[in-house]
């Protein structure tokens, strides 16, 4: 063979060989690369472990090695087959031999330039990357929590909301058995002392037709005015922001001879505001009739409630004439009466002179679905002008008992008002 041959014979080993390490270069670095997918599942001892077992056995390249020393056998044996070309061999041979030297001594330099710091090792930038995974791990994880967090913090203030409805909802029915206990006391208390409260006996005497009807006709005239005054007199005494049971009276002297009684209440029933009102007005119009009210104009009480009535207590009589009308509105009813009135005795004594006017206003609204709220003001200008000065002990007492007597007229009209609710429930 001569020298032009053995060049062409080394120049296609070499490229052989070259191919060999490109294949064996792709398959080792293919492997790696599946590895790698599972690399982010392991801990961080398990990484250095690893790592570790990688740089202890860094210095046998078993792939490189294996495959030239299983290719130095190969052509070994085909040295010892008679008749073979041994020089190519033998060519072959010494170039594997020198191919896995050189290997050998490349794997040395790197374990010398890694142990000087020359070089980075790959699996540090593998730690780093599992580290920075961690990181994001963590910063997800906090994302998490603080999410959780702000859904606990708005189920919080919802369920404060829900229980603060709640404990209204308990209050407003804690104050409806307070006012059905209150009311079965009152409907107990009828039943044991029926008719008029505090041993008021009342006789009604007919007067017959007199000039006075047309005092009622007067009286009449003002109830639209008396209705246009009822949110500025409620609003005046304070009545108007008082939404719980109460009572109160006071008393005025205007002058020598004139002395104001205001007859202030609430009350709360736990029916329908517009059935009291109904029964109210009928009771209104029902009680203390008499022979005189007869003789009323049909046109008048068509109209308006108007009554001619004379009362005989137990130490007073009095004269009464009054009008009355219901209004109706948006959530409330409103009942006006206008009196004016004259007390014939006191004390078993004949009396002249001695009237009193009278203005009321009843209004029943709605406090809540099926809950009537009750605000009563009674005014009394009562007129003594034929008293002499010293006598003003009396006129006290006469207003006290007006005072009572208006308190024991609305309770009664109220018990009549609560059984005649209870008997149609």
């Amino acid at each position: 063979m001569n020298t032009d041959e053995l060049n062409a014979l080394e120049a296609t080993l070499a490229f052989f060989d070259t191919c060999d390490d490109v294949v064996t270069e792709f398959s080792s670095g293919h492997s790696s690369d599946e590895s790698s997918h599972s690399v982010h599942n392991m801990s961080a001892e398990t990484i250095t472990d690893v790592a570790v077992g990688l740089l202890t056995n860094s210095s046998n390249p078993r792939g490189h090695v294996s495959a030239a020393a299983e290719e130095i056998v190969r052509v070994k044996a085909k040295l010892e087959v008679p008749g073979r070309n041994r020089s190519r061999d033998l060519q072959k041979l010494e170039l594997l031999q020198l191919r896995v030297e050189a290997e050998a001594l490349q794997q040395r330099v790197e374990e010398l330039q890694f142990l000087n710091g020359d070089i980075e090792n790959p699996l540090t930038a593998l730690i780093t990357d599992t580290s920075s995974w961690s990181q994001r791990s963590d910063e997800i994880r906090r994302g998490a929590w603080q999410g959780m967090a702000k859904r606990q913090k708005k189920l919080r203030k919802e369920a404060e909301s829900e229980n603060k409805q709640l404990r209204g909802l308990v209050e407003s029915q804690l104050k409806t058995v307070k006012t059905l206990k209150r009311l079965f006391y009152k409907q107990g208390m009828a039943k044991i002392n029926p008719g008029l409260s505090r041993g008021l006996n009342a006789s009604i005497i007919s007067d017959g037709p007199s000039q006075e009807y047309k005092v009622l006709e007067k009286l009449s005239r003002n109830l639209n005015d008396l209705f246009s005054d009822t949110d500025s007199v409620f609003e005046s005494n304070g009545l108007r922001a008082i939404s719980s049971p109460f009572l109160q009276v006071n008393k005025q002297p205007l002058s020598a001879a004139n002395t104001r009684i205001d007859f202030l209440k609430c009350d709360v029933l736990p029916f329908e505001y517009r059935t009291v009102a109904k029964i109210f007005a009928d009771k209104m119009a029902s009680n203390f009739e008499s022979e005189e009210d007869k003789h009323i104009p049909s046109n008048l009480k068509e109209n308006v409630v108007a009554r001619a009535t004379t009362l005989e207590l137990e130490q007073l009589k009095i004269q009464f004439r009054f009008t009355g009308y219901k209004y109706a509105e948006v959530k409330r009813e409103v009942i006006v009466l206008s009196g004016q009135n004259k007390l014939l005795e006191a004390f078993g004594v004949a009396v002249d002179g001695i009237r009193y006017q009278e203005k009321s206003w009843c209004i029943l609204s709605e406090m809540s679905p099926g809950v009537c709220l009750i605000q009563l003001c009674i005014s009394v200008t009562l007129e003594a002008k034929p008293l002499v000065d010293g006598r003003r002990g009396f006129v006290n007492k006469l207003c006290e008992l007006l005072a009572g007597f208006k308190q024991d007229m609305f309770d009664s009209v109220q018990q009549e008002v609560e059984r005649d609710l209870l008997r149609a429930s």
